[in-house]
């Protein structure tokens, strides 16, 4: 992952799709409260920089996980395709919610 080492950050996020064709945003976070890594299930602690990954469902809704940032490097960005980095703030919670309100084929390119 030399290409996006160090992403994301505090101005970019990435953006890819899944095998399933959902969009996959990969988020900077710092952790407000004790999660747990998919990738590991090991525990991101209070503090802790880490990687939000919010996926947008090709028919609407989203839903979002915290990963260690080696996790997600190692484990799940190989398995995403069309990796974009994008502005951080076209990854803010509310457009991607608005953004998962509507089903793909109404999304309009940018």
């Amino acid at each position: 992952m030399t290409e996006f080492e160090g992403l994301p950050d505090s101005r970019t996020s990435l953006r890819g799709l899944t095998e399933e064709g959902h969009e996959a945003w990969l988020i900077r976070g710092i952790a407000g409260k004790l999660y747990r890594c998919p990738g590991c299930h090991g525990e991101i602690s209070i503090g802790t920089d880490h990687v939000v990954v919010q996926y947008v469902r090709r028919a609407g809704g989203s839903d979002h996980h915290h990963w260690h940032r080696r996790c997600a490097e190692d484990l799940l960005v190989p398995e995403l395709r069309g990796i974009k980095p994008v502005r951080a703030a076209a990854s803010t919670r509310s457009r991607l919610e608005t953004r998962a309100r509507r089903p793909a084929g109404r999304r309009q390119r940018r």
